[in-house]
Protein backbone atom coordinates (compact mmCIF):
# COMPACT_ATOMS: atom_id res chain seq x y z
CA UNK A 1 0.00 0.00 0.00
CA UNK A 2 2.99 2.29 0.17
CA UNK A 3 4.62 1.88 -2.92
CA UNK A 4 4.96 3.96 -5.62
CA UNK A 5 5.81 1.14 -8.03
CA UNK A 6 4.04 -0.98 -10.61
CA UNK A 7 4.03 -5.11 -9.60
CA UNK A 8 3.95 -6.74 -12.57
CA UNK A 9 3.66 -10.81 -10.93
CA UNK A 10 4.07 -14.26 -13.47
CA UNK A 11 2.36 -16.29 -11.07
CA UNK A 12 2.16 -20.08 -11.06
CA UNK A 13 -1.45 -21.44 -11.40
CA UNK A 14 0.16 -25.16 -11.34
CA UNK A 15 1.22 -25.21 -7.74
CA UNK A 16 0.15 -28.72 -5.84
CA UNK A 17 -1.70 -28.26 -3.10
CA UNK A 18 -0.84 -31.76 -0.98
CA UNK A 19 2.33 -30.88 0.67
CA UNK A 20 2.91 -27.87 2.51
CA UNK A 21 5.16 -25.15 0.35
CA UNK A 22 8.45 -22.82 1.14
CA UNK A 23 8.63 -19.76 -1.48
CA UNK A 24 12.28 -18.71 -1.46
CA UNK A 25 12.44 -14.88 -2.97
CA UNK A 26 15.56 -13.48 -4.28
CA UNK A 27 16.06 -10.39 -2.07
CA UNK A 28 17.51 -7.24 -3.76
CA UNK A 29 15.23 -4.11 -3.50
CA UNK A 30 12.84 -2.64 -0.89
CA UNK A 31 9.58 -4.00 -2.57
CA UNK A 32 10.93 -7.60 -2.49
CA UNK A 33 8.30 -8.50 0.82
CA UNK A 34 5.13 -6.70 -1.24
CA UNK A 35 5.42 -8.58 -4.48
CA UNK A 36 7.08 -11.81 -2.76
CA UNK A 37 3.73 -11.95 -1.23
CA UNK A 38 1.96 -11.12 -4.44
CA UNK A 39 3.57 -13.87 -6.13
CA UNK A 40 3.13 -16.87 -3.81
CA UNK A 41 -0.37 -16.30 -4.84
CA UNK A 42 -1.88 -18.00 -1.75
CA UNK A 43 -1.72 -17.12 1.69
CA UNK A 44 1.65 -17.32 3.06
CA UNK A 45 3.60 -16.66 6.82
CA UNK A 46 6.36 -14.75 6.46
CA UNK A 47 10.02 -15.25 7.90
CA UNK A 48 10.95 -11.17 8.48
CA UNK A 49 14.32 -10.35 9.94
CA UNK A 50 14.02 -6.72 9.46
CA UNK A 51 13.14 -5.14 13.10
CA UNK A 52 13.72 -1.29 12.35
CA UNK A 53 11.19 -1.77 9.68
CA UNK A 54 8.95 -3.79 11.60
CA UNK A 55 8.57 -1.85 14.48
CA UNK A 56 9.15 1.62 13.12
CA UNK A 57 6.83 1.88 9.56
CA UNK A 58 3.13 0.84 9.10
CA UNK A 59 4.18 -1.71 7.27
CA UNK A 60 4.68 -3.61 10.51
CA UNK A 61 1.05 -4.01 11.20
CA UNK A 62 0.07 -4.74 7.99
CA UNK A 63 2.67 -7.96 7.86
CA UNK A 64 0.93 -8.58 11.54
CA UNK A 65 -2.37 -9.11 9.98
CA UNK A 66 -0.82 -11.03 7.20
CA UNK A 67 1.26 -13.52 9.65
CA UNK A 68 4.45 -12.97 10.36
CA UNK A 69 7.45 -14.45 12.43
CA UNK A 70 10.04 -12.27 13.78
CA UNK A 71 14.24 -13.04 13.41
CA UNK A 72 16.47 -10.70 15.23
CA UNK A 73 19.71 -11.74 13.31
CA UNK A 74 21.90 -10.08 15.60
CA UNK A 75 20.58 -12.75 17.84
CA UNK A 76 21.98 -16.54 17.70
CA UNK A 77 19.13 -18.16 19.84
CA UNK A 78 16.92 -15.95 17.68
CA UNK A 79 18.13 -17.61 14.52
CA UNK A 80 17.59 -20.93 15.95
CA UNK A 81 14.15 -20.14 17.00
CA UNK A 82 13.43 -19.72 13.27
CA UNK A 83 13.48 -22.66 11.84
CA UNK A 84 11.11 -23.99 15.17
CA UNK A 85 8.99 -21.16 14.38
CA UNK A 86 8.60 -22.53 10.32
CA UNK A 87 8.43 -26.24 11.70
CA UNK A 88 5.49 -25.40 14.02
CA UNK A 89 3.46 -23.13 10.87
CA UNK A 90 3.75 -25.47 8.54
CA UNK A 91 2.28 -28.29 11.07
CA UNK A 92 -0.89 -25.85 11.07
CA UNK A 93 -1.16 -25.96 7.71
CA UNK A 94 0.45 -22.99 6.78
CA UNK A 95 3.20 -22.03 3.40
CA UNK A 96 5.65 -19.85 4.31
CA UNK A 97 7.53 -17.20 2.40
CA UNK A 98 11.44 -16.35 2.98
CA UNK A 99 14.33 -14.60 1.67
CA UNK A 100 17.28 -17.30 2.29
CA UNK A 101 19.93 -15.13 0.83
CA UNK A 102 19.34 -13.51 4.15
CA UNK A 103 20.46 -9.85 3.27
CA UNK A 104 19.75 -7.64 -0.02
CA UNK A 105 21.81 -8.60 -2.48
CA UNK A 106 24.72 -5.53 -3.34
CA UNK A 107 26.95 -7.66 -5.08
CA UNK A 108 28.48 -6.96 -8.26
CA UNK A 109 27.99 -10.14 -9.55
CA UNK A 110 26.23 -12.68 -7.93
CA UNK A 111 22.85 -12.82 -9.52
CA UNK A 112 21.73 -15.14 -6.29
CA UNK A 113 23.68 -14.94 -2.97
CA UNK A 114 24.95 -18.29 -1.57
CA UNK A 115 21.84 -19.27 0.58
CA UNK A 116 21.16 -20.16 4.35
CA UNK A 117 20.51 -24.06 5.09
CA UNK A 118 17.78 -23.55 7.14
CA UNK A 119 15.38 -23.72 4.53
CA UNK A 120 16.57 -27.22 3.11
CA UNK A 121 16.36 -28.28 7.30
CA UNK A 122 12.99 -27.45 7.52
CA UNK A 123 12.14 -28.44 4.26
CA UNK A 124 13.13 -31.78 4.87
CA UNK A 125 11.77 -31.92 8.24
CA UNK A 126 8.48 -31.30 6.61
CA UNK A 127 8.37 -32.62 3.96
CA UNK A 128 8.03 -29.31 2.05
CA UNK A 129 8.52 -28.16 -1.63
CA UNK A 130 10.09 -25.23 -2.07
CA UNK A 131 8.92 -22.99 -4.71
CA UNK A 132 11.50 -20.19 -5.76
CA UNK A 133 10.68 -16.58 -6.79
CA UNK A 134 12.30 -14.10 -8.98
CA UNK A 135 12.32 -10.37 -8.63
CA UNK A 136 13.77 -7.50 -10.17
CA UNK A 137 13.24 -3.90 -10.73
CA UNK A 138 13.46 -1.80 -13.82
CA UNK A 139 12.34 1.92 -12.82
CA UNK A 140 9.07 1.95 -11.43
CA UNK A 141 8.16 -1.74 -12.65
CA UNK A 142 8.69 -4.26 -10.13
CA UNK A 143 8.73 -7.67 -12.05
CA UNK A 144 7.89 -11.22 -10.05
CA UNK A 145 8.40 -14.68 -11.43
CA UNK A 146 7.03 -17.76 -9.81
CA UNK A 147 8.58 -21.26 -10.71
CA UNK A 148 7.48 -24.65 -10.81
CA UNK A 149 7.94 -26.53 -7.39
CA UNK A 150 11.06 -28.32 -6.45
CA UNK A 151 11.40 -30.60 -4.12
CA UNK A 152 14.59 -30.21 -2.60
CA UNK A 153 13.76 -33.16 -0.37
CA UNK A 154 15.43 -35.59 -2.80
CA UNK A 155 18.61 -34.42 -2.50
CA UNK A 156 21.75 -34.14 0.31
CA UNK A 157 21.93 -31.16 2.06
CA UNK A 158 24.56 -29.10 -0.18
CA UNK A 159 23.48 -30.79 -3.68
CA UNK A 160 19.92 -29.56 -2.96
CA UNK A 161 21.09 -25.97 -1.48
CA UNK A 162 23.27 -25.63 -4.78
CA UNK A 163 20.27 -26.56 -7.02
CA UNK A 164 17.50 -24.35 -5.35
CA UNK A 165 20.42 -21.18 -5.63
CA UNK A 166 20.67 -22.10 -9.49
CA UNK A 167 16.84 -22.29 -10.15
CA UNK A 168 16.51 -18.61 -8.34
CA UNK A 169 19.51 -17.34 -10.52
CA UNK A 170 17.87 -18.81 -13.68
CA UNK A 171 14.76 -17.23 -13.24
CA UNK A 172 16.09 -13.85 -11.77
CA UNK A 173 18.11 -13.75 -14.93
CA UNK A 174 15.40 -14.86 -17.77
CA UNK A 175 14.08 -11.96 -16.30
CA UNK A 176 16.48 -9.11 -16.38
CA UNK A 177 16.94 -10.75 -20.35
CA UNK A 178 13.33 -9.68 -20.86
CA UNK A 179 13.10 -6.63 -18.95
CA UNK A 180 16.40 -5.20 -18.51
CA UNK A 181 16.89 -2.53 -21.36
CA UNK A 182 20.41 -0.59 -20.39
CA UNK A 183 23.19 -1.26 -22.22
CA UNK A 184 26.95 -0.48 -21.55
CA UNK A 185 27.01 3.16 -23.33
CA UNK A 186 24.65 4.00 -20.42
CA UNK A 187 26.47 2.68 -17.80
CA UNK A 188 29.40 5.10 -18.03
CA UNK A 189 31.51 5.07 -15.81
CA UNK A 190 30.61 1.51 -14.04
CA UNK A 191 31.96 2.44 -10.16
CA UNK A 192 30.20 5.45 -10.31
CA UNK A 193 26.92 3.55 -12.00
CA UNK A 194 27.23 1.17 -9.02
CA UNK A 195 27.36 3.69 -6.16
CA UNK A 196 24.39 5.34 -7.92
CA UNK A 197 22.50 2.34 -8.04
CA UNK A 198 23.58 1.28 -4.19
CA UNK A 199 22.88 4.79 -3.01
CA UNK A 200 19.08 4.08 -4.83
CA UNK A 201 18.73 0.95 -2.62
CA UNK A 202 19.59 2.07 1.02
CA UNK A 203 18.05 5.92 0.22
CA UNK A 204 14.66 4.26 -0.33
CA UNK A 205 14.99 2.54 2.99
CA UNK A 206 16.32 5.22 5.50
CA UNK A 207 15.71 5.94 8.25
CA UNK A 208 15.21 1.89 9.09
CA UNK A 209 17.66 0.25 7.31
CA UNK A 210 20.31 -0.93 9.25
CA UNK A 211 23.92 -0.82 7.62
CA UNK A 212 25.93 -2.99 10.68
CA UNK A 213 23.78 -5.88 10.34
CA UNK A 214 22.94 -5.35 6.73
CA UNK A 215 26.50 -5.35 5.70
CA UNK A 216 27.49 -8.63 7.90
CA UNK A 217 25.22 -11.02 7.99
CA UNK A 218 25.39 -12.47 4.34
CA UNK A 219 25.63 -16.12 4.33
CA UNK A 220 29.26 -17.41 5.36
CA UNK A 221 30.55 -20.75 3.35
CA UNK A 222 33.46 -21.62 5.77
CA UNK A 223 34.37 -24.32 3.35
CA UNK A 224 35.32 -21.69 0.95
CA UNK A 225 38.38 -19.72 0.75
CA UNK A 226 38.02 -15.85 0.15
CA UNK A 227 39.94 -13.97 -1.67
CA UNK A 228 41.07 -11.93 1.30
CA UNK A 229 42.39 -15.30 2.60
CA UNK A 230 43.86 -16.17 -0.30
CA UNK A 231 46.15 -13.33 -1.00
CA UNK A 232 46.41 -12.61 3.19
CA UNK A 233 50.04 -13.58 2.90
CA UNK A 234 51.02 -10.14 0.97
CA UNK A 235 50.52 -8.23 4.00
CA UNK A 236 53.50 -10.39 6.24
CA UNK A 237 55.43 -11.99 3.67
CA UNK A 238 59.25 -10.00 2.72
CA UNK A 239 59.64 -9.51 -0.49
CA UNK A 240 62.90 -11.29 -2.31
CA UNK A 241 63.62 -12.80 -5.98
CA UNK A 242 62.30 -15.86 -4.24
CA UNK A 243 59.08 -14.89 -3.81
CA UNK A 244 58.60 -12.10 -6.10
CA UNK A 245 56.46 -13.67 -8.18
CA UNK A 246 53.55 -13.62 -5.89
CA UNK A 247 52.90 -10.02 -5.98
CA UNK A 248 51.95 -10.88 -9.82
CA UNK A 249 48.85 -8.91 -10.59
CA UNK A 250 47.47 -11.29 -12.72
CA UNK A 251 47.81 -13.92 -10.29
CA UNK A 252 44.49 -11.94 -8.47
Amino acid sequence: MTSNNKYVVEKNKNLPKDRPIIFAATHGLKDDIAIGLCAAGRHTYLLFASLPDFYGTFDGPSLWLNGVMLLDRKDKDSRRAAKDKMEYAISLGADILMYPEGTLNKTENLIVQKLYPGIYDVAVKCNALVVPIAIIQEGKNVYAKTCDAFDICKYERQEGLNLLRDLMATAKYELMEEHSRINRAEIGNAKEYWKNCMDDLVNQMLPFYDYEIEDSSQYIDKSETTYSQAFEHLGYIIPNHNNAFLFNKRLR
